[in-house]
C-alpha cells in the first residue's frame, strides 16, 4: 500500500455517494483502503488528524463496476471477422482461441486492466478461460469476481475456488448451448455464487425450445441436436427448472428475456449484467430497457474485445444512455449511473464492498474534474475519460 494514502481525507466540491443525495463541499476519510467516514472536511480533519487531499471543483464518487469482461481474449480483436449470425461467431471464437498464445493473452490481460483503470473502474467481473489472468488482477487495485469458465468439456471436478481480500472465485458454466444441464445443476448444488451467459441471441432461445437454430446447424456435433429439457419456454425458464437460480446467480446479457422471465429472476433475486455494445456488435439485438430499468440487480459490462471495440467503461455508459434516453427520458442519467455503480455491484453480489460511498466499504473512488453546476448526472455522462482520476490506483 502507498503510505501516502494510508490515512487521508479526500475533499471535493461535490461528493456523490450514489445511494444518497449529492453533498456539496464534503469529504471522505480513508484508512487501510477502507471508507471510514463521510463529513465536512474540517470536521474530519479535526476528528482524525489526517492529511487532506483537496481534489478541487469536481465530483468524488464510487468507481464503476465492469460486470463482465474477457481480458484474456483481448488479442483476438484483430483476428476475428464479422459474422452473419451469433453461432457462426461462437465457432470462430472456438477456432481462433486454439491458436492464441499464452504470451499474447497475458499481454492482453495487462493492457485490459490498464484500460479499465483509466476509465474509472474499481470492480470487475472477469471471465477466466485460460487461467492466466488471476495474478495480474490480484496485483491490481481492482476488486475482482473471477468467474472460472466451465463447459461440458471442462468439468468442475478438482477445481478449487478461493477467496481473498481483493478477489473471489466463482464457477461460470459458459452457456446452455455449450454446457450440460448436469454441470449447471452441479454448480448450483456445490456453490453459493456463480454466473453464466444467458438469453444472448434468438438462436439460443430456439435451441432451448427445440426449434431449428444455427447452433445445431453450425456447431453440430459439438452440441446436442435435441433440446436440453422438454417443455422449456425460454433460456431463463430452463435455468429455473434445473435449479440454477436458487443461489446467487449472475446472468450476463439477457437480451431476449420477457416479463415472465423477469418475474422469475426477481423471485430468485438473480443478478443481470447488460453488455449492450457487444450485443450491437454481434447483431443479436439490444436489451429491453423499458422492461429492465427498475431491476435492482442490473449491472453493466463491456464484454471482451472479441466483441467490442474498447474496454472503456465510459463508452459503455454513454451507449447505454443513448439507448435508454428515448425510453426513460430524464430518468436515463440516473439509471445508467446506478447500473454502472451500485446496481452493478448488486449484480455481482458485492454491494457490501463497492458501488457506493458508505462507511465500511472499500475505497474504490474516482474523481471527475468537471463543471457540475448545471446537472451533475449529465456532467458525469459527458465527462472525458482524461478527466477521471482513479483514486484506487493511488491507494494500492
Amino acid at each position: 500500500m502507498n503510505d501516502k494514502y494510508d490515512d487521508i481525507i479526500f475533499s471535493a466540491q461535490y461528493v456523490f455517494p450514489v445511494t444518497s443525495p449529492v453533498v456539496k463541499d464534503s469529504a471522505v476519510y480513508v484508512k487501510n483502503r477502507m471508507i471510514q467516514d463521510i463529513d465536512k472536511p474540517g470536521k474530519l480533519e479535526k476528528k482524525y488528524k489526517a492529511d487532506v487531499a483537496e481534489l478541487g471543483k469536481g465530483i468524488l464518487m464510487p468507481g464503476f463496476i465492469n460486470g463482465h469482461v474477457h481480458l484474456e481474449l483481448g488479442p483476438m480483436q484483430a483476428r476475428l471477422e464479422p459474422k452473419d449470425d451469433f453461432p457462426a461467431w461462437i465457432l470462430e471464437i472456438i477456432k481462433k482461441r486454439l491458436t492464441l498464445s499464452k504470451k499474447k493473452a497475458f499481454a492482453g490481460v495487462k493492457e485490459g486492466i490498464n484500460a479499465l483503470l483509466r476509465s474509472g473502474v474499481s470492480g470487475v467481473g472477469e471471465i477466466s478461460t485460460l487461467g492466466i489472468d488471476k495474478q495480474s488482477l490480484i496485483d491490481s487495485p481492482l476488486y475482482t469476481v473471477l468467474f472460472k469458465e466451465v463447459t461440458s468439456v471442462h468439468k468442475l471436478t478438482g477445481e478449487t475456488y478461493q477467496k481473498s481480500p481483493s478477489m473471489e472465485e466463482r464457477p461460470f458454466p459458459h452457456a446452455p448451448y455449450s454446457t450440460s444441464s448436469e454441470t449447471f445443476s452441479e454448480t448450483a448444488e456445490r456453490f453459493e455464487a456463480y454466473g453464466t451467459h444467458i438469453a444472448e441471441s434468438i438462436d439460443e432461445s430456439l435451441f432451448i425450445t427445440g426449434q431449428d437454430n444455427n447452433f445445431t446447424k453450425r456447431l453440430s456435433p459439438l452440441i446436442r441436436r435435441r433440446p436440453l429439457m422438454e417443455g422449456c419456454r425460454s433460456p431463463v425458464d430452463y435455468l429455473n427448472k434445473i435449479g440454477f437460480l436458487k443461489k446467487k446467480a449472475t446472468l450476463v446479457h439477457g437480451v431476449h428475456i420477457d416479463r415472465q422471465d423477469l418475474e422469475v429472476l426477481s423471485s430468485h433475486d438473480a443478478g443481470i449484467v447488460l453488455c449492450p455494445r457487444s450485443n450491437a456488435y454481434l447483431g443479436v439485438g439490444l436489451p429491453d430497457i423499458g422492461l429492465l430499468y427498475q431491476y435492482p440487480r442490473l449491472g453493466l459490462g463491456t464484454d471482451g474485445l472479441s466483441s467490442n471495440y474498447s474496454l472503456d467503461m465510459m463508452d459503455e455508459i454513454r451507449f447505454l444512455y443513448l439507448i435508454a434516453r428515448p425510453v426513460l427520458k430524464s430518468r436515463a442519467e440516473a439509471f445508467v449511473l446506478d447500473a454502472a455503480t451500485i446496481r452493478g455491484a448488486r449484480a455481482l453480489f458485492i454491494e457490501d464492498k463497492l458501488g457506493s460511498i458508505e462507511k465500511g466499504k472499500r475505497a474504490g473512488l474516482i474523481y471527475l474534474d468537471t463543471d457540475v453546476a448545471k446537472n451533475i448526472y449529465l456532467s458525469i455522462i459527458n465527462t472525458p475519460v482524461s478527466q477521471i482520476q482513479n483514486l484506487s490506483k493511488e491507494l494500492l
